[in-house]
């Protein structure tokens, strides 16, 4: 295995964008954040208490290497993320949103203590507990419920990873977490 480590973020090795091309731009977004989706449906919760909305789910699990780009048969790789992974961003605290598609106003944030996160034997573990009077959480109570909406994702910088000889097996060992989001189309096919 190649190794990565870097202190503030890592890139998509060179041999790995030449054989993506321009596809790379949809893998890596600006400042070099990644992201990806999770095989687990999330779940539409009421608190019981306030009419309340709490999503709860899985925006990434672990060991379920899943394909980038159509994997290595279409010029793409695989990626798995490992155990762990999750654990710095968590201990330093690192400042989580929750999105809708990764994009727009933060409806829930662990800075507030209106989401939290947990590292667990499956993967990260998301509880969002959103404002029942936004009109975007209206949107996502009513795809939800329905069951057109039932997928997660993660926005991450690589912290550490590992790489095959021939860079067509990608290891995430670390990341710094930005935000987790309920997604239409997640990168991961798995979802």
């Amino acid at each position: 295995m190649v190794v990565g480590t870097m202190g503030s973020r890592l890139r998509i090795p060179d041999e790995v964008r030449d054989r993506l091309g321009d596809r790379v731009r949809g893998l890596v977004g600006p400042g070099g954040t990644e992201t990806r989706g999770a095989p687990r449906r999330p779940e539409l919760r009421s608190d019981g208490e306030s009419n309340g909305v709490r999503v709860v789910g899985y925006a990434s699990t672990y060991d379920q290497p899943y394909p980038i780009f159509g994997g290595p048969e279409a010029g793409g790789f695989m990626e798995t993320i490992a155990p762990g992974a999750f654990d710095k961003s968590l201990s330093e605290k690192d400042d989580v949103r929750f999105l809708l598609n990764h994009d727009g106003v933060p409806l829930a944030r662990t800075k507030s203590g209106t989401m939290t996160l947990e590292a667990d034997d499956v993967g990260l573990l998301v509880d969002a507990d959103l404002d029942p009077g936004s009109p975007v959480v209206a949107s996502i109570r009513s795809a939800m419920a329905r069951g057109d909406m039932d997928q997660m994702s993660f926005a991450f910088s690589v912290t550490r990873q590992e790489w095959s000889p021939d860079w067509s097996q990608r290891r995430i060992t670390e990341v710094r977490l930005f935000d987790v989001s309920v997604v239409t189309y997640p990168a991961n096919d798995q979802t």
